[in-house]
This record gives C-alpha cells, sequence and structure tokens, in this order.
C-alpha cells in the first residue's frame, strides 16, 4: 500500500514503516483509478492531436489542388469540402490584417488590428458567398448553400495564395512585389463570382443567366459597401459636429 504522506511503498502493515503515518485502506485503488483517468486523459488528447494532424494534412492536399488545377478542382467540390472552403476563406480574411500587423511599427492591440478586422472582411465575404448561392438557386440548379460556399471557397485559394505571398514579401521589405500580389488577391475575390456562377450553370439552360447573376452579385455587393461608407461618413460627419458644436 503507498504511504498518501510520504509516498513509500508498503508491503503490509497498518502504519508507513518509512514516516509512521496512518495508512489509508483503498489508497492504492484511488491512485489507480487516478493513474486510469490521467492514461484515459492523454489517450483522448494523443486522439485530437492526431485527428488534427489528419485534417491539417487532408487541408494541405486539397489546397495545392486548387493551386495545380484551380477550375478543375473547384468544379470537382462540393458540400463534402464545405470546412475547407471555410478555412480558405478565413485565411484570405485574416491575411492582410496579419500582414498590415506585421508590417506597421508600433501597431495597436493584436484585437484590433487583426481580429476584429478579420471577422469583418470575413463577414462581407460570407456575404459575397451568400448572394452567390441566391443568383445559383434562380438559375435553378439543385444545390444547397454548403456547395456553393465550398466551391466560392476554393476559387479563393489561388488568391489566398496571393496574399500569402504578398505577406511574406512584406516580411523582407519587398513591398512593390507585395503590392502587386495585394491587387490581385482582391481582384480574385470578384473573379471567384462569376467562376463559381459559371461552374453551376455551364450544363444548366433554365432560370437566370449565369451573365445577369454575376451582374447582380456585383451590384448587391457595391449596395453593400455603399450603404457600409454612408453609416461611415454620417459617423463621422457627427462626432465633427459634435465638436464644434459642444461648449468650450
Amino acid at each position: 500500500m503507498v504511504c498518501s504522506q510520504c509516498g513509500h511503498l508498503n508491503e503490509t502493515g497498518k502504519f508507513c514503516v518509512k514516516c509512521g503515518a496512518k495508512l489509508q485502506a483503498g489508497g492504492a485503488e484511488e491512485q489507480a483509478a487516478t493513474v486510469h483517468i490521467n492514461d484515459s486523459a492523454a489517450v483522448k488528447t494523443n486522439e485530437h492531436v492526431e485527428k488534427a494532424k489528419v485534417m491539417s494534412k487532408m487541408y494541405i492536399n486539397y489546397f495545392i489542388q486548387g493551386m495545380k488545377n484551380p477550375t478543375t478542382a473547384a468544379q470537382s467540390v462540393n458540400s463534402e469540402q464545405f470546412v475547407n472552403g471555410l478555412i480558405t476563406m478565413i485565411i484570405y480574411a485574416i491575411s492582410i490584417p496579419l500582414m498590415f500587423y506585421f508590417s506597421v511599427p508600433y501597431a495597436d492591440s493584436f484585437t484590433e488590428v487583426v481580429l476584429k478586422p478579420s471577422f469583418y472582411y470575413l463577414l462581407f465575404i460570407g456575404f459575397v458567398a451568400l448572394v452567390t448561392f441566391t443568383v445559383v438557386k434562380l438559375g435553378r440548379v439543385p444545390v444547397v448553400i454548403q456547395d456553393v460556399f465550398a466551391r466560392f471557397g476554393t476559387f479563393l485559394i489561388v488568391p489566398t495564395a496571393f496574399f500569402i505571398g504578398a505577406f511574406i514579401l512584406s516580411l523582407i521589405k519587398v513591398h512593390d512585389f507585395a503590392g502587386i500580389l495585394l491587387l490581385f488577391g482582391f481582384l480574385g475575390l470578384f473573379i471567384a463570382v462569376p467562376f463559381t456562377i459559371f461552374s453551376f450553370k455551364k450544363d444548366i439552360k433554365v432560370g437566370l443567366d449565369a451573365v445577369y447573376g454575376t451582374f447582380l452579385t456585383y451590384l448587391a455587393i457595391i449596395i453593400l459597401i455603399l450603404t457600409i461608407a454612408r453609416i461611415i461618413i454620417d459617423q463621422i460627419l457627427y462626432n465633427i459636429g459634435s465638436m464644434f458644436s459642444s461648449p468650450f
């Protein structure tokens, strides 16, 4: 029996031969149970780690295929690649704030510079993908939203790679080429819209035409951008008016 005070292993008896403390009945069983719980927790942790490794490997393969053959890879995905599409959108959204955070000296907190802008940008990307899904449905294509998001995210792989390249170049102070990659990355978001719509509509002749669907999507994006800009401008004007109208 293991002493609860000093940890000495005692063969028999009611008192520890090393420190004299009274041995607790069931101490060995409790310790065995504790060891079993710890082993179970370690096994679960290892399972989570292995699962994360498998998912990471699957996403890397998915990303590489999207880089090698963007159109072919995107046209072959469906709702099964929904998570991978979302991961690509997240990486796309966070790349620019990260580049700004590491490139600009004395940047503010990570939350203000990276997390919040990335969240809002991700919402914007989600809005674009949602409008794209609506247009595809108007084209009488039998799809679910996961199919469209997965394909839209796959078409964003190359623009995301441009952003990652711009981030790396900004770290080594090659700002000219970084700016070019940034431009390609931004354009890629809007190029992904018609590619996604046409990939679903290419074999379907009824419903809303892909060309008109693309223009409707761009119109919705413009309306959203103008609305956000109007809100920001009104808020700025309100703050300026409050500053001049307040008594000194």
